[in-house]
């Protein structure tokens, strides 16, 4: 049992390591290409819709979800070349989760926030002032907390409940791609787009220690988003 702590803290820290340093190396390519290209600031907002996909590969089977529609906001900085890519950086306020809704009135809805942080590439197409827009990179999770509302009749509760995050068995820290393409257009410093995105959680939300026919070992979110971006450049 000590041995199996020993494991899981190492893989935590593992994650937290790599993700530390594809944070540092991105940051110090930014630092030198910021001198060199255009930089632009801006901010995001839209709406998301979020589902969750449960399967148990053990013990087969299949838990129905329903998507999670909510609002969200990001802080977003872009590096462009002369050539029209660069790289895109964003901070997000990101909601996460699913609904299930039964025949006889129960229900269950989970809803987690995330600081979400998208690095991604990005490229322009078209010389006109009107361009296509396409990004793809990864993403990293960082929980903010985790909030649900349900109606379950007692003999259901402990079933329904488990299969949902849990601080004291699964992750805080999650990642996953990215991908978006969109519609840009230019007035003179600014900037205003229209992107759809969609991100897909490489990790399982469940931290699965022990394979049961109650508990999924693949929960893995994705997140759908329409959104509204609008960019000022703030260096030629």
């Amino acid at each position: 049992m000590f041995n199996f702590f020993k494991y899981s803290v190492f893989l935590y820290l593992r994650i937290k390591i790599r993700c530390f340093f594809w944070i540092i190396s991105f940051l110090f390519l930014y630092n030198q290409s910021y001198s060199q290209n255009s930089f632009s600031l801006g901010f995001k907002s839209g709406y998301s819709s979020s589902n969750i996909h449960f399967y148990n590969n053990f013990f087969p089977s299949n838990n129905t979800t329903n998507s999670l529609n909510s609002f969200h906001y990001s802080f977003i900085s872009e590096i462009q070349t002369h050539r029209n890519v660069g790289i895109r950086f964003e901070i997000s306020h990101q909601k996460k989760g699913w609904k299930q809704e039964f025949l006889d009135g129960q229900f269950y809805h989970s809803t987690i926030n995330y600081l979400n942080i998208p690095i991604l590439m990005n490229a322009y197409v078209g010389k006109s002032k009107s361009k296509l827009l396409f990004s793809i990179g990864p993403f990293f999770d960082f929980l903010l907390n985790h909030d649900n509302k349900y109606s379950l009749l007692d003999e259901d509760a402990n079933l329904i409940l488990d299969v949902d995050y849990n601080s004291l068995r699964d992750n805080e820290f999650g990642y996953g791609l990215m991908a978006s393409v969109g519609i840009s257009f230019d007035f003179n410093k600014n900037k205003l787009q229209l992107i759809s995105s969609y991100q897909y959680n490489l990790d399982n939300l469940i931290d699965v220690v022990e394979r049961t026919s109650g508990l999924p070992d693949i929960s893995n979110f994705n997140t759908f988003t329409l959104s509204l971006v609008y960019l000022l450049k703030v260096k030629n």
